[in-house]
């Protein structure tokens, strides 16, 4: 079964996964942003501790190139000791280009693997120096070889300027490469001036290797110069189109055109190194000033990037805010609405409709617009607000509906109860009757038969009172003053078919109050019926003084109940439900659980130890009067006589009211004969006292 989840469980979830998309979207457009611009101000860290720092080693390493191509065209000690000077210098520079470019701000700024990789490639080219002054100390090198071995580090040099370049700001990118391509323009110059240097000190023309490295490096750096001109911005290309214009930099095209013509065959030594110390010192400032603009204008457009990053940040954080405070708000608010309909539903279910239910049960009337007022969902949601007035509706249906039922009820009830009462007239007038006869008549067989009739009206009766009792009425039947528990007890005995087999022990002296004692032989009289009823054998009645009472015992010795069973009947006497009409069975129980509520009487079902089933019944004191104070005859007892039939048989005779109480007998009423079995006597037939039988017949 799926797990239950409550509404507000939902909404949340409903809300939660666009917020967290939200915020996921904010946190990257921040990241990206906030990485530009610590790109950017990465750029000028770089600039300050990698690249300025790297361009020293690399003039210095130019300027080692020439004079070691010096040395290798034409040794001499002078030329030696100025190239082993030139690379104490190299070494110094070197060593001061590693504490900047290892320390850990430098580091830090290598944000990429491609720089990091590209670095590390240039610190090795930088250690290779070592290996290209053994070879040149050992002389397997040539000018041609020199030139490519002092081109490594620059080239591993340009390739990492390369990788530092901004990329998500287009302009300083196009800047920064067009700076990078000028800065290669000038360290391919500068092999120029070492080869061309190292060949003309020798008065020797360019071999045929050295002419075609010649012409190679010529014309990458006239490309690379041209195209870098072109990207650069007016601000940042001015100084250029100074130096492109500037006769040391005409000079030293004229040479190098001049050059590539004659086909290697060259000029005086003096004046190319002139030439190309003038210009390769003139392009090298200007290189610097370029350079050190641009790392310049890297700052401020870092701090833009960064306010915009700031700006972006805060108007995210904003909207998401917002939106936190919106779905707050909504999810609340429809929580809210749908907590009231589930109040108003809770309240209808558990409330209003249980107490709507108690004051019809009472006869009260019930008003269904104060029962069933509009359902006050104060929200502002359509559906939610069709949906309370769905439920208004049907909030007033139920209660309307349970008016109506009742309505009927009482109405169904009122009709069953003037129809048993009509019943009871009747049957109180056929008791009379039945009264008249037997005093008239002598026959012992017409009397016996008169008796049959006489306690099958009996029991007729009792049967219509249940019916009133089941219909919410009283049963009419009372006695103006209390009486004996033993008559109570014979009276009930008198109203079950079976009366025979019903042995009713002595019992205390005690009297039932008059306003009860109609309603009590009712209720022995449903609970000794029923043990007849389930029993074949013989049905005890006992009677003993409680602390809180009389209780009375009706035993009987049939199969009994299952606990199951009994526990049922037992919570239905205790607490009698409401009647239903489609239950037929066991009506006698809901009789007895509708009287014993009545006056308070308590009625429970126990095993027997015969196995069948014990009712005891406590009738408490309330209900109990003094001991009654007995007239009886002389004899003692109820006298009887026998009279003897034509075949001899003695025939029983009753004695009319003679087990009764002085008090409750008829004073016009004479002794008779007594019948063997328990006297139906009017103790049995008193009926309702508040009407008579002219108005009960025609009701």
């Amino acid at each position: 079964m799926a797990t239950s989840r409550s509404i507000r469980f939902k909404i949340t979830a409903l809300l939660v996964i666009p917020l967290l998309s939200l915020m996921a979207l904010w946190v990257f457009g921040a990241s990206v942003t906030t990485k530009e611009s610590a790109s950017m101000f990465a750029v000028a860290s770089l600039y300050a501790n990698i690249t300025k720092p790297g361009d020293d080693v690399a003039i210095a390493m130019q300027r080692e190139h020439v004079l070691t191509a010096e040395w290798l065209g034409a040794r001499s000690a002078e030329r030696k000791d100025a190239m082993v000077r030139q690379r104490e210098i190299v070494d110094d520079v070197r060593a001061r280009f590693r504490d900047l470019a290892l320390s850990d701000a430098a580091q830090a700024e290598l944000s990429t693997p491609v720089m990091r990789t590209r670095f590390d490639k240039m610190i090795v080219m930088m250690g290779r120096l070592d290996a290209a002054r053994s070879a040149v100390d050992a002389g397997v090198l040539d000018q041609a070889a020199l030139t490519v071995e002092f081109g490594r580090f620059p080239d591993a040099m340009q390739r990492l300027v390369a990788g530092m370049t901004v990329a998500d700001d287009l302009p300083l990118y196009r800047q920064s490469r067009a700076v990078a391509a000028l800065g290669h323009a000038k360290d391919l110059l500068s092999r120029e001036r070492g080869l061309v240097s190292g060949v003309l000190i020798g008065s020797r023309a360019l071999s045929p290797d050295e002419y075609r490295s010649f012409a190679q490096l010529a014309a990458t750096r006239r490309f690379l110069f041209s195209q870098g001109l072109a990207d650069l911005d007016e601000t940042l290309r001015a100084p250029f189109d100074e130096l492109e214009r500037s006769q040391t930099y005409q000079r030293f095209v004229t040479m190098e055109e001049q050059i590539l013509a004659d086909q290697g065959r060259v000029f005086p030594h003096a004046a190319w190194r002139e030439a190309a110390d003038a210009i390769e010192a003139a392009y090298q400032v200007t290189l610097t000033r370029t350079g050190d603009a641009l790392a310049a204008s890297a700052e401020p457009a870092a701090v833009a990037t960064y306010v915009r990053a700031g700006l972006a940040g805060v108007l995210g954080l904003v909207a998401v805010v917002v939106s936190l405070v919106v779905a707050f708000r909504v999810g609340r608010g429809l929580t809210r609405e749908i907590g009231e309909l589930r109040d108003a539903a809770t309240e209808l279910a558990g409330v209003r409709l249980p107490r709507v239910i108690g004051r019809l049960r009472r006869g009260e009337q019930v008003d269904v617009d104060a029962e069933a007022p509009p359902v006050g969902v104060t929200g502002t949601t359509t559906e939610l607000r069709d949906l309370g007035a769905a439920f208004a509706s049907v909030r007033r249906t139920a209660v309307e509906a349970a008016v109506e039922q009742a309505t009927l009820r009482d109405a169904t009830g009122t009709a069953l109860r003037n129809l048993a009462r009509r019943s009871q007239t009747l049957l109180q007038r056929q008791l009379k009757l039945l009264d008249g006869m037997q005093r008239r008549i002598e026959d012992p067989e017409t009397l016996r038969e008169l008796f049959r009739a006489d306690h099958l009206t009996t029991r007729m009766r009792r049967q219509a009172e249940g019916l009133v009792i089941l219909s919410g009425g009283s049963p009419g039947r009372t006695f103006a003053r209390e009486v004996p528990l033993a008559d109570v007890l014979r009276a009930a005995v008198a109203e079950v078919e079976d009366y025979t087999r019903v042995h009713v022990y002595p019992m205390p002296d005690v009297a039932v109050g008059g306003g009860a004692a109609a309603d009590v032989i009712h209720l022995l009289a449903e609970l000794v019926e029923n043990a007849t009823v389930f029993s074949r054998g013989e049905v005890s009645v006992r009677a003993e003084e409680a602390a809180r009472g009389i209780a009375v015992e009706v035993e009987d010795r049939g199969a009994g109940l299952t606990p199951q069973e009994r526990d049922a009947i037992n919570a239905r006497l205790s607490r009698p439900p409401e009647f239903d009409a489609t239950v037929t069975e066991r009506l006698g129980l809901h009789v007895t659980g509708r009287l014993a509520a009545r006056h308070g009487i308590a009625v429970e079902l126990r095993g027997s130890p015969y196995g069948g089933t014990t009712a005891i019944v406590l009738i408490p004191d309330t209900l109990i009067a003094a001991p009654a104070v007995r007239e009886v005859a002389s004899s003692g007892q109820a006298r009887v006589t026998r009279i003897t039939s034509a075949s001899g048989k003695a025939l029983p005779r009753r004695v009319r009211q003679a087990h009764l109480a002085p008090q409750l007998r008829r004073p016009d009423t004479p002794e008779e004969p007594a019948d063997a079995g328990p006297a139906l006597t009017n103790l049995t037939r008193t009926g309702p006292r508040d009407r008579t039988d002219e108005d009960d017949e025609g009701m």
